[in-house]
């Protein structure tokens, strides 16, 4: 089924240590994204289609900020750390990662170090060592990643064929059934009513049928 894939990276005040990027897609009002979370599962609804959250970067405010709004409404979401960071208090470390577990939450991969794959020569440590990391300190398999950067080719698709669902930053709407699954990712330009208006957008014929070749030629490059 067709369904929407709402993305965050962080809550609250940003912190000193992300960097203008990462501030970009930071949501500093928590009350604009428990809206949000509303919005997207009201209008997933009236379109007759499924929704998900998900979070990338493995911040701290995931767990601080993020998951009590998700549990107040019953909602699920996949929580996409980098395993190379659980040492560092700034994100979630292995504690963090068991708590969202037992509230019922998923975890997958967002890589080690948050780097960009395309440029990497080895994959062993990006995607197998993060893996295998982040389902030891989640105490649960990790099943799905999240490319960061959203920075993707045909070798990097081929080395994440190790995951059973593989996550985009494609802004276009995706298949639930899918290996390859794009989303739409909060970022300062967003208020109340960007999700209905991205999945208004979205849903246009001539978007879709750009945003498919736009994809595929990411595929195939």
């Amino acid at each position: 089924m067709t369904r929407i894939v709402v993305n965050f990276h962080g809550l609250g005040p940003e912190p000193a240590h992300i960097d203008a990027g990462e501030a970009h897609v930071w949501c500093a009002d928590p009350g604009l994204y428990a809206a949000l979370l509303d919005e997207t599962r009201e209008a997933a609804a009236a379109h007759g289609i499924e929704y998900l959250i998900t979070f990338d970067d493995g911040n701290r405010s995931d767990l601080e900020l993020g998951l009590q709004p998700l549990a107040d409404r019953g909602m699920r979401a996949i929580f996409f750390p980098c395993a190379g960071r659980l040492d560092d208090p700034r994100y979630l470390g292995s504690s963090a990662l068991r708590e969202l577990v037992a509230a019922g939450m998923t975890i997958g991969s967002h890589g080690w170090s948050h780097t960009d794959w395309r440029r990497q020569t080895s994959y062993a440590q990006e995607i197998a060592e993060a893996k295998d990391r982040l389902e030891q300190a989640a105490g649960a398999p990790v099943t799905s990643a999240a490319i960061p950067f959203g920075s993707y080719d045909r070798r990097v698709l081929g080395a994440a064929r190790v995951f059973e669902t593989v996550f985009t930053s494609d802004a276009a709407l995706a298949d639930g059934n899918a290996w390859l699954q794009p989303r739409f990712s909060y970022t300062k330009a967003w208020s109340r009513g960007s999700v209905r208006g991205a999945l208004a957008r979205a849903r246009s014929p001539v978007r879709r049928v750009r945003q498919k070749l736009a994809m595929t030629v990411k595929r195939f490059r």
